[in-house]
């Protein structure tokens, strides 16, 4: 705690008093007191005050005679300062004895500052824990603080210490040289955020600046005016001294701090401080952690589009789909503090506990398209469609490495097609580590593989959109020709891509869902009126136009194209007793429904075959089935209406084996079949 420098000038102003009978302060401290009469009762029998402190300055105290001396006008306490104050008393008394402090300033009872202590010996001698009056309380001017003690008797003892709190008289300093804005109060810690920075300071008033190394205490710099710059300061703390020319005016003074700004873990500046690059354990995911500045700044986490701008505070989501992954979080402060034009920003890594997942097609949805393009004056070609998910490693050379993109559709990347950018906008991660925009296209649709050094990398693909859509591969970046094929090799066009159907169901005219196995009964009017339009939602094939692939990837001079239907798998509506197949396509896709009543079959709905004069490829079937019509048809008879759905699902393959001394290139046409039953009781 602060000890504060009396003025001399006010010693011979001090006056106290004791009980009933008054006092005269000596100078300086002097314990010569007046004498009392010889009626006045013993002090010693009574309440006393041994010692009062003001900010380990002692006001008021005990004489040797057993009077109380008290330095009235002698205690000024500066401006905006709080005001610390020990107490030690003493009451006297038989059997229980009680000591009780109360205070008062300018008359009013300062009812949070009273205490009490109660104890069995004659002699209770109580250090009253320090307690403070804050500056809020305490204006500028003259001030009585009236201390009370009283005794299990109530007999009581008074003293009055008169001090007075100095006015504010401080010049005002701005940050800049226009004296405009918010001045910095005395005392103030002015950060300059960076590894080196500058500042301008101004005052409306003229005077001497001076500029301190806070480690070394060596002036650095100092010169008379109304502005002044601190020139290029590098890491570290420094105090700025601000001596005005009016002798009546006071010093001013502030610290100064170069460096990044400060992070803490929490909400305010009691959380666990972090430095530089530091990793921190994020809780279990899904989750959230917290984060805190003394200044205002923008945040954001690279790659997921969390930011937040102008706070100290930044609430940091841990999806349960980054489980595993590195994440790395972004300060910038606001950057009116620092003269330089360098950026200076505070980095985090969070680490998001569990395992990543696991690049297998069942469980990661979505294809990836790789785009590549050799050097600037080529054109950005297609190297791959439809990538799914594998543990195997994919390779792609490049000599020199130029240009790579992975993406979640090729065409969106080459023109920009709203309608085409299928999974659409995601998370990417390398290696376990959240990639930064900074290496994404800007819809964060594409990985530019090319940002990396030629290696191989794990890449993972989250959707914004829709979390069960994700991709996981290992891509292999070589910086080499590609080499000639030795044998037989599959071909985009060999093969298909994999469905992964989700389960079947039919829609009602009221939206309601009708999943397999479902038993409906039908008892009124309104059941019936909701089952006249049932709508099929299934995994079908969709076609999205034409692609163009190419037929010999291993050459490089003398590629041959073809064009081929774009087809993809999709779930949504689909009708029914279609047929979803084109000439030279990877995948198809058919549905084949039957209606029966108490084992009776009323309605078979399937395909129609194509023939030589009518290609039925893509045949449409109905848009919806309608029970209600069947049910009326039976008369309204009582009884049960079985729907059977079986929708096949088709893909081709293509393997290499070998066999003997020469190479076989196998291909296939695998399917997958979903069934599902409804029944539907008419009571």
């Amino acid at each position: 705690m602060k000890k504060w420098v009396v003025s001399a000038l006010l010693v011979c102003l001090a006056t106290g008093s004791l009980l009933s009978g008054a006092t005269v302060s000596p100078a300086m401290g002097a314990t010569t007191t007046m004498k009392r009469t010889s009626q006045a009762p013993a002090p010693a029998q009574k309440p006393i005050h041994d010692m009062i402190v003001f900010n380990d300055f002692q006001v008021a105290g005990l004489s040797a005679g057993g009077w109380n001396w008290v330095k009235n006008d002698e205690f000024i306490l500066p401006p905006d300062t709080p005001l610390d104050i020990d107490i030690t008393q003493t009451t006297y008394g038989s059997g229980t004895n009680v000591s009780r402090s109360e205070v008062f300033l300018d008359g009013t009872e300062l009812t949070a500052f009273q205490n009490e202590k109660t104890a069995a010996q004659a002699s209770l001698k109580w250090q009253i824990p320090r307690f403070t009056i804050p500056s809020a309380q305490l204006s500028p001017g003259i001030h009585t603080l009236t201390f009370v003690v009283t005794d299990a008797k109530g007999q009581k003892s008074t003293v009055h210490v008169r001090f007075r709190v100095e006015e504010q008289n401080y010049p005002l300093i701005y940050e800049g040289d226009n004296s405009v804005g918010e001045p910095i109060p005395t005392g103030d810690t002015v950060p300059i955020f960076g590894v080196v920075g500058s500042k301008k300071f101004s005052s409306k008033a003229s005077g001497k600046w001076t500029l301190m190394n806070s480690s070394t205490k060596h002036e650095m710099r100092s010169a008379k005016g109304t502005t002044f710059s601190t020139g290029s300061l590098a890491f570290g703390k420094y105090e700025l001294i601000f001596t005005p020319d009016d002798n009546n005016a006071t010093s001013w003074s502030a610290n100064l701090q170069v460096g990044l700004p400060e992070l803490y873990q929490g909400t305010d500046e009691n959380g666990q401080k972090l430095s530089q690059d530091q990793k921190l354990m994020a809780p279990q995911a899904p989750g959230t952690l917290q984060l805190y500045s003394p200044y205002p700044g923008n945040w954001w986490v690279n790659g997921t589009g969390q930011t937040l701008t102008n706070s100290q505070y930044f609430e940091v989501a841990i999806p349960e789909m980054l489980a595993g992954m590195t994440i790395n979080v972004t300060f910038e402060p606001n950057q009116s503090s620092n003269d330089s034009p360098l950026k200076a920003v505070s980095t985090l890594q969070i680490q998001v506990p569990g395992t990543p997942q696991a690049c297998q097609a069942t469980t990661a949805t979505a294809n990836m398209d790789v785009l590549m393009q050799n050097n600037a004056k080529s054109s950005l070609m297609i190297e791959e469609r439809d990538l799914y998910s594998s543990n195997a490693t994919v390779k792609f050379y490049q000599n020199p490495v130029y240009l790579i993109w992975l993406a979640t559709a090729a065409d969106h990347i080459k023109v920009g097609s709203e309608e085409d950018d299928e999974e659409g906008p995601g998370v990417w991660a390398v290696d376990n580590v959240i990639v930064d925009a900074s290496k994404l296209n800007w819809d964060h649709t594409a990985l530019k593989l090319s940002e990396y050094k030629p290696g191989r990398y794990k890449v993972n693909y989250y959707s914004k959109r829709e979390p069960r859509q994700s991709w996981c591969g290992y891509i292999q970046v070589v910086e080499d020709t590609r080499p000639v094929s030795s044998s037989k090799v599959c071909e985009q066009g060999d093969s298909g891509a994999v469905p992964y159907p989700t389960p079947m169901r039919f829609l009602t005219k009221k939206g309601k869902q009708l999943s397999d196995g479902d038993h409906i009964v039908v008892d009124s009017i309104s059941d019936l009126d909701d089952l006249e339009e049932l709508v099929l939602m299934s995994t079908h094939v969709e076609n999205k136009g034409t692609k163009r692939i190419i037929l010999n990837q291993s050459s490089r001079t003398a590629r041959r194209y073809i064009h081929v239907p774009d087809l993809v798998w999709e779930d949504g509506k689909t009708f029914l007793g279609s047929r979803q197949e084109s000439a030279g396509g990877t995948i198809q896709s058919s549905n084949e429904v039957k209606v029966s009543f108490n084992d009776k079959t009323l309605l078979t709905i399937e395909p129609k075959r194509a023939t030589k004069d009518d290609d039925r490829s893509g045949d449409l079937g109905s848009d919806s089935l309608n029970i209600k019509q069947l049910i009326e048809a039976q008369l309204g008879q009582p009884g049960i209406f079985t729907i059977e759905v079986t929708n096949t699902m088709e893909y081709r393959t293509c393997q290499v084996t070998y066999g003997g001394k020469s190479y076989t290139k196998d291909t296939d046409v695998l399917e997958k079949k979903q069934k599902m039953t409804l029944k539907i009781e008419v009571k």
